[in-house]
């Protein structure tokens, strides 16, 4: 193997990094590219050198506005929405892209960098009601 492997696991022509592999690309350069609503990057953020925040909804829009020269780390809550990022960005030519394995969840389950907003944070009885604690009647 020569030295200038990407770690993770290739699966369908998409590298898949660990959290831990992750922070570490992520410490020499990678870009993050959180995925998520801003509701869920209010109550949990990644304490990452570099984020963009891009909803995946609106990634086919905006993604000529990313890096192409840098590794692009994909993240959304569990994994759910990152290879089909990672499919929609090859497709528009990018080819230095990585998605984090397990998303969030794994993410902090591995006991990574966070950074956690009390305030917005879910409560509430059942998950039907829960709401954010955030004031949102700013218009």
């Amino acid at each position: 193997m020569s030295g200038s492997h990407t770690p993770g696991m290739i699966i369908q022509g998409i590298c898949f990094l660990a959290p831990q592999e992750a922070l570490e690309v992520l410490q020499q350069g990678a870009v993050l590219l959180d995925l998520r609503s801003d509701e869920l990057v209010e109550m949990k953020a990644f304490s990452v050198p570099e984020i963009i925040y891009l909803p995946h909804i609106t990634l086919a829009e905006h993604a000529a506005d990313l890096p192409k020269d840098r590794l692009l780390i994909l993240a959304d809550s569990s994994g759910v929405y990152t290879k089909g990022a990672a499919t929609t960005l090859k497709a528009l030519g990018f080819d230095k892209i990585a998605c984090l394995n397990g998303g969030m969840i794994a993410w902090d389950q591995a006991n990574m960098p966070l950074v956690t907003d009390p305030d917005a944070l879910l409560h509430g009885d059942c998950a039907c009601v829960m709401r954010s604690k955030k004031d949102r009647s700013h218009s």
